[in-house]
């Protein structure tokens, strides 16, 4: 067997139905896996945003401590920082 380095069997979701529920991974770049995000920003500045007030704070799925964003408001937050 020869040792390669397998691509990831996942693809980032590049559009979003209105609506939408998404985590601070898909909000925010990743370069380890190549992916720009939804805002071309760090999870630190997401979350630095957050707690200051500047994006919402979000809401958590129920019995889990995943916490989500409505994909209208961080559209509205990528088209007031530009």
């Amino acid at each position: 067997m020869k040792n390669e380095r397998s691509e990831p069997s996942y693809r980032p979701i590049t559009s979003y139905p209105p609506g939408a529920l998404v985590r601070s991974s898909d909000i925010c770049r990743d370069p380890r896996r190549g992916y720009a995000g939804i805002l071309p920003i760090d999870r630190s500045t997401w979350h630095r945003w957050v707690k200051s007030g500047k994006a919402p704070a979000g809401r958590s799925l129920a019995g889990t401590s995943t916490r989500v964003w409505e994909i209208e408001a961080v559209r509205s937050l990528g088209t007031s920082t530009s």
